[in-house]
């Protein structure tokens, strides 16, 4: 949660008495007159000889018409020299824009301790937003130590005067355990009340207490129908979560139609898991028609925010011509991305183009390093492959035992052209070299089993 910032009113109610001459005062109404007309330039000609001497009304009048830049430049270190005397005074609505400016600083030093200072001055006037600021610089530790309590403290007393942003704080803090005993029904009694006043944040979370049963009964229709009210105010991850719903039919009837439009809500702010699925519906012609031109376009926005799975897939077109003319230079770029990430697939591929010369120079010690790489992740393909350089001796030491122990490793995972490869090697060894290469084999496999990654 981020802290919250308030339009800024003007100042019509006086702190303490304009001026005890009635020009003064028909002075300061010329101000307002001009401010409603959105005159700023004369509200603030009007106002500023009055705050110079010393009237607390015009002095924050003045310091909101610096702060916002109405009529003139902004200027936070003036709107501050003007806020200041009135919130000494002990005006509510001053001190919480001197917080502001001290936390942002914006135009001034930032300095939260003098932010939590003024944010607390406000707090004890039960300003619900100060409130909750200062239990969200708690929590995180801006401007004091953290203390969880205290910020517990802070979000109760916000949420007891009914900001949203507080009950759903607190809803959380329960929902997790975190500072407070875990408790489901406080969380959604809290949830509630924030959903109530239009906190999506909030109908987000009561979708995923019923999507994952957490303390209520699982209900995927009504996960559904919280998601879809937090989505339609464009909460990202409800937008993706409820495309998921549509797309594999949890709980409801299966309609790749809506799945698209909910992925592409979220794609469309940049939500790289939306972009990558509605990559592969366009690819795969999945509730709508096969759309090559659109599949790499979203799986190119994911690919730019560095996801893996989509780099993989830009990758994949380029080197088989899908939709674009066929590139190995860009495919073995777009593989080398992922496979630096730590896709099986990826490496494979790559060591592959190493070991063909497609796109690059052939290297087979490059191939043999991301053969490795993808073998050692599970990939049956990889290991074949890593299997055949041993056998030839191709980037790496001749090892015909070496090349058995991965040919039966990658057939032990499904893989036929391996087992295939490991009768044929079996021909051309010992007993003793057989043997040992089952055994370092069945070690792998015995290490590594729960991981394997078969394709």
């Amino acid at each position: 949660m981020d802290l919250i910032l308030r339009n800024l009113v003007l100042r019509v109610l006086m702190l303490a008495a304009i001026s005890s001459t009635s020009v003064a005062a028909d002075q300061f109404d010329v101000g307002l007159d001009a401010f409603s007309s959105e005159n700023y330039e004369a509200a603030l000609v009007a106002w500023l000889p009055l705050a110079e001497d010393g009237d607390l009304n015009a002095m924050y009048n003045v310091g909101l018409i610096y702060d916002e830049g109405l009529g003139v430049d902004a200027d936070k270190a003036a709107a501050l020299k003007w806020y200041l005397p009135a919130a000494e005074a002990g005006d509510v609505s001053a001190q919480f824009n001197v917080a502001i400016i001290y936390d942002f600083g914006d135009g001034v030093p930032e300095d939260n301790e003098e932010a939590i200072l003024w944010y607390t001055q406000a707090a004890r006037q039960a300003d619900e937003q100060a409130q909750y600021n200062v239990a969200l610089m708690y929590a995180r530790g801006e401007g004091t130590k953290v203390d969880l309590a205290e910020a517990i403290k802070w979000y109760q007393l916000s949420a007891d005067l009914g900001l949203a942003a507080a009950q759903h704080n607190l809803a959380h803090l329960y929902d997790v355990g975190h500072g407070l005993a875990e408790d489901n029904q406080k969380a959604m009694a809290l949830y509630q009340k924030a959903a109530t006043q239009g906190y999506r944040d909030s109908h987000y979370a009561i979708a995923l207490m019923y999507d994952e049963g957490d303390g209520f009964i699982e209900d995927d229709l009504v996960a559904v129908d919280w998601y879809e009210s937090a989505a339609k105010q464009g909460h990202i991850s409800a937008q993706f979560n409820l495309a998921i719903m549509y797309d594999v039919g949890e709980g409801i009837p299966e309609d790749n139609g809506l799945a698209i439009k909910w992925y592409t809500a979220a794609a469309r702010q940049e939500h790289a898991d939306s972009q990558l699925n509605l990559g592969i519906m366009y690819e795969n012609g999945e509730g709508t028609e096969v759309d090559h031109a659109k599949a790499m376009h979203w799986y190119r926005r994911a690919a730019d925010q560095g996801h893996r799975d989509a780099q993989y897939a830009v990758a994949l077109m380029f080197d088989e011509g899908t939709g674009v003319p066929e590139d190995n230079v860009a495919a073995i770029a777009w593989y080398t991305q992922a496979a630096e990430q730590g896709d099986a697939m990826a490496q494979n591929n790559l060591g592959a183009m190493y070991d063909a010369g497609e796109g690059t120079s052939p290297n087979d010690k490059e191939a043999v390093k991301w053969y490795r790489l993808s073998a050692n992740q599970g990939n049956s393909i990889a290991q074949n492959n890593l299997g055949a350089m041993y056998f030839a001796g191709e980037g790496i030491r001749k090892n015909k035992t070496e090349a058995y122990k991965w040919f039966y490793i990658a057939g032990e995972l499904g893989n036929d052209d391996a087992r295939n490869n490991r009768d044929f090697a079996a021909s051309d060894l010992r007993r003793s070299q057989v043997k040992k290469g089952r055994k370092l084999a069945l070690e792998w496999l015995k290490d590594h089993q729960e991981s394997s990654v078969t394709h």
